[in-house]
């Protein structure tokens, strides 16, 4: 019971919205600038981007612009650690019960499958590896983002007061999850709906309703309307894939990625990407590998300007070997934190290439 206080603690600490007075903790979340989102501004949404505009279940759709920050507090919890709640002002929403991240799980997850079914109709002659590169491209939380703010989803974004302070209402990797949430409460409002069948083809095949055909027209046409398909397909930034074969090309290793600090509650997953020759991943610990600087100036390496920091490290290398020596050492790229531990390597992976191919 003791340690699972402490983690409390922990969590409490980190929470912007819980301040400490003297001997007591005040949770103060309320933010009058919250606005609830109404049915007017829904329909308006589904009869821009083609579907029906008619709302089933408007409180789906409410809870899918709630943020955790403006939740209740589990009551023993505050019992527990002495918090006090403040009293609702009059200007403001009450707190909310659930927040939309179980709709943003669903709305992930049908955005995948709608994104790659489109990119397997729109570029009928490509290969896989090229609409793999443009779905994460797509899909990523900054593109989602940047549609959810050109679509206004954000002016209905409910946040806590400090979620506000820090920009959570215009940082475009929170839109992105605000997009899904949306995505998921239409999936699922359209999903209950009737449907005439003499056959009961849908009775007795069909799990699901017509929520996913719904779904489609309505990312389809997003897709159509904000996305710049000259610059999505003309633009590589897969720095996954890119650091990848630069590491297989000159080292023929490819990168090791390894979780540095356990998973955070506020900010996900650390991950951390590495150069490691002759060095397995399970051989070392993050604190073994060397930074970049540190890298060069251990070896006494005398660096030349005219080249890039990957051809620097692989002059290095090659002198080793020429040298009737098995080089062994491990090097830290670089390290960055997402939600998503794909994204966080992902994130990584950009830091790591656009260091590594500079000079």
């Amino acid at each position: 019971m003791q340690s699972e206080t402490k983690t409390d603690s922990k969590l409490i600490q980190a929470d912007g919205d819980i301040i400490q007075d003297d001997s007591e903790l005040i949770f103060d979340p309320y933010n009058p600038n919250n606005r609830e989102v109404n049915e007017t501004f829904v329909s308006s949404i589904l009869k821009n981007y083609g579907v029906p505009d008619k709302v089933h279940n408007l409180n789906l759709y409410k809870r899918a612009f709630v943020h955790r920050s403006y939740c209740k507090r589990p009551h023993l919890e505050n019992v527990a650690n002495n918090i006090t709640i403040v009293d609702q002002p009059n200007d403001c929403m009450s707190l909310k019960t659930k927040s939309n991240e179980r709709l943003e799980f669903l709305g992930d997850g049908v955005l995948e499958c709608i994104t790659k079914y489109y990119l397997y109709r729109r570029f009928p002659k490509e290969n896989e590896g090229f609409m793999t590169t443009k779905k994460i491209a797509l899909v990523k939380n900054e593109t989602i983002g940047r549609m959810a703010y050109e679509m206004g989803l954000n002016k209905f974004y409910v946040l806590s007061k400090n979620a506000e302070e820090k920009k959570t209402r215009t940082n475009l990797k929170k839109l992105g999850c605000l997009f899904e949430a949306f995505l998921g409460a239409l999936f699922l409002d359209f999903n209950k709906i009737s449907i005439k069948d003499e056959g009961k083809w849908f009775d007795n095949v069909f799990v699901t309703g017509p929520g996913f055909q719904i779904a489609q027209t309505f990312v389809e046409n997003i897709f159509e309307k904000h996305v710049n398909w000259t610059e999505l397909i003309t633009t590589n930034d897969n720095y996954k894939n890119q650091l990848q074969v630069q590491l297989q090309q000159n080292f023929r290793v490819t990168p090791i990625y390894k979780e540095i600090n356990d998973w955070d509650e506020d900010e996900g997953y650390h991950m951390g990407v590495y150069l490691s020759i002759n060095c397995k991943a399970h051989q070392f610990k993050h604190n073994d590998a060397l930074p970049i600087e540190t890298f060069f100036s251990k070896y006494c390496i005398i660096i030349n300007k005219n080249i890039s920091i990957l051809d620097n490290i692989k002059s290095y290398y090659e002198k080793i070997i020429e040298g009737g020596s098995n080089p062994v050492f491990v090097i830290f790229l670089a390290d960055s934190k997402h939600k998503i531990k794909k994204k966080a390597e992902q994130c990584a992976c950009k830091i790591a290439f656009e260091t590594m191919m500079g000079k």
